[in-house]
């Protein structure tokens, strides 16, 4: 809206200072506009009056501008960008020369018109990104959108000229300008790009990832687009200086490219062995036999088995480094004496003191699984992932007052001495003198369970159900363990049920060393974990006849001084 008049009192137009002739030398009227809104921008506003010319002065100090006009005009248009625009607005005069005239603007608010615009972008696959910019005054680039899988793209945007470009991975980028004036019919643009890639097939004759520009694509080949020009390949593989090559790429061009290997970073291994004349496995590949040196092994750690008739078959892992010489001296101990039970256990007899005793080792086969409780004390989480690589045997029950009476000619119990009794009031250090005992009888290295061996294997190792159980071999735990209810006393071994694997009292009867220091869990996947380096408490697991159901779960931990001896702590063998 406008309102329009003459101001007879005012001069300006004739004013020395502000009047302007056109080129006939006739005097400009002048038209001064204001606006009923103080915040209006006043400068926005376009004025057309037809044939006749005009121009603007803005006058800010006065709230106004000033629109010099020639005479005979009689109508106006005036248009603003968002805005209704007024057209051919009657002036209900014709301006004359010299004079001067008010104008008011009654501001109403912008009035925005919007129409559907629609990319279609080809080739569809390209994953084409579209940006727009409004040729309006200060406007900016704005992300339009990412076509879909069919390569389209809409949306609305409001009335007037855009400039627009879209862009893809491995594509020329096309640009181009449109404008928008009608509400009803969707504006389609149509867009071919242009590809600036060649497909490619880049293969190595070994399991090296594949890397291009520093971003792995694949391992031992890949096939896709790469856009014209020079590339970085690089193939890495562990234990290996990796290979570098530059590739330059053609447009539309199809390539196999034949990649350089890795080059294997090696060291070397000294094996000996006692008796000589061993044979030499290295993870599970035949060497020949001892004493032999091995070169040409890569990096890192490896198993190095020795095996020889008449003996007990020996593995040590060990780690090569580039260009040095690692040294394996093995002493084969004599096979002891053990008989197989259905393929999944070891019986071993000790004949010491006036006393023969066989007890069993029950095979506990590697796998992965879930350690600890989140639902038990907070030293019992998190739980956490967990992988045994290798296997092993864990005796079939506690270590008993026999067995320790014959490898070491004495029982430490005060009270309870019976044989199948386990043994108790035994210390770290007893324990680690009494397998000291034990290997030199029977040529093995038995020791004590790691933490971690003694849970997977107390839930029932590779035969553990799903999911597990509370206790060691079930969710009752009278069937399985003497707790708290069982006469303040520990009870002969195998007189409750066993768990999957075979093994009885893993909860209860007696609390059982580990070979571990007490620490915390952390939350990260483990690999044969075998807890902190050093600590003042090393870790019990089991329970005891003296304690609650809590203590007898499979997942409960506690610690104890090494030097500590109790009537309700005893040990387990591993091998």
């Amino acid at each position: 809206m406008a309102e329009f008049v003459q101001d007879p009192m005012d001069l300006t137009a004739r004013n020395d200072q502000y009047k302007r002739t056109d080129d006939d030398g006739k005097l400009y009227s002048i038209i001064k506009v204001k606006s009923n809104s103080a915040d209006d921008d006043l400068q926005a506003y376009r004025f057309d009056f037809g044939l006749m010319n005009s121009f603007v002065v803005h006058h800010p100090e006065a709230e106004e501008l000033w629109v010099y006009v020639q005479k005979n005009a009689k109508t106006v248009s005036i248009s603003r960008e968002g805005y209704i625009s007024v057209n051919k607005y009657d002036l209900r005069t014709t301006i004359d020369t010299g004079r001067t005239y008010k104008m008011l603007l009654s501001v109403s608010g912008p009035q925005v018109y919007l129409q559907m615009v629609l990319f279609r972008v080809k080739p569809a696959t390209a994953k084409a990104v579209v940006m727009v910019k409004s040729e309006r005054q200060n406007a900016v680039e704005e992300m339009f959108g990412i076509v879909d899988e069919n390569g389209a793209v809409a949306k609305s945007l409001p009335f007037g000229s855009y400039t627009y470009r879209v862009a893809a991975e491995n594509f020329y980028q096309s640009e181009g300008r449109f404008t928008l004036n009608n509400q009803v019919e969707n504006h389609v643009e149509e867009v071919a790009l242009r590809g600036n890639f060649g497909n490619i097939t880049l293969e190595v004759e070994s399991d090296a990832d594949i890397y291009v520009d520093g971003e792995r694509k694949g391992t031992r080949s890949w096939t896709g687009a790469l856009k014209a020009g020079s590339h970085q390949v690089e193939c890495r593989q562990a234990n290996h200086k990796p290979s570098t090559q530059s590739i330059t790429i053609v447009e539309d061009e199809t390539r196999t490219i034949a990649l350089p290997l890795p080059v294997p970073i090696t060291g070397s291994l000294s094996v000996t062995s006692r008796p000589l004349g061993a044979k030499i496995k290295i993870d599970g590949k035949d060497y020949g036999q001892t004493p032999k040196n091995i070169t040409g092994l890569l990096i890192g750690k490896h198993t190095v088995e020795l095996s020889g008739s008449g003996n007990r078959s020996s593995k040590q892992n060990v780690e090569i480094q580039e260009s040095q010489t690692a040294i394996i001296d093995i002493e084969l101990a004599q096979r002891g004496i053990y008989a197989t039970v259905d393929g999944d256990a070891q019986v071993f007899t000790v004949t010491g003191h006036g006393k023969t005793v066989s007890f069993k080792m029950i095979k506990v086969k590697a796998d992965t699984f879930q350690m600890g409780s989140d639902s038990g004390d907070d030293y019992e989480r998190p739980v956490h992932q967990v992988t045994l690589t290798e296997d092993y045997f864990m005796g079939e029950t506690e270590v008993t007052n026999a067995l320790w009476y014959a490898v070491m000619g004495k029982i430490p119990s005060k009270r309870n001495k019976g044989d199948s009794i386990p043994v108790e009031y035994v210390n770290y250090k007893d324990c680690l003198k009494f397998l000291e005992h034990l290997n030199k009888l029977v040529k093995q290295r038995f020791r004590l369970p790691t933490e971690a061996e003694w849970e997977y294997a107390a839930r029932g190792g590779h035969k553990m159900t799903t999911p597990n159980y509370i206790y060691a071999g079930s969710n009752t735990l009278g069937d399985v363990a003497w707790y708290d209810n069982s006469g303040n006393e520990a009870h002969e071994v195998k007189t409750k049920k066993a768990n999957e694997l075979g093994l009885y009292d893993m909860s209860g009867n007696v609390w059982e060393w580990c070979a571990d220091w007490y620490g915390s869990y952390n939350s990260g996947s483990q690999t044969n974990p075998t807890g902190p380096t050093s600590g003042s408490f090393r870790v019990i697991r089991g329970g005891s006849w003296g304690d609650d159901a809590g203590g007898c779960r499979v997942a409960d931990r506690f610690y104890v001084t090494p030097s500590n001896r109790y009537n309700i702590l005893g040990f387990r063998l591993a091998l």
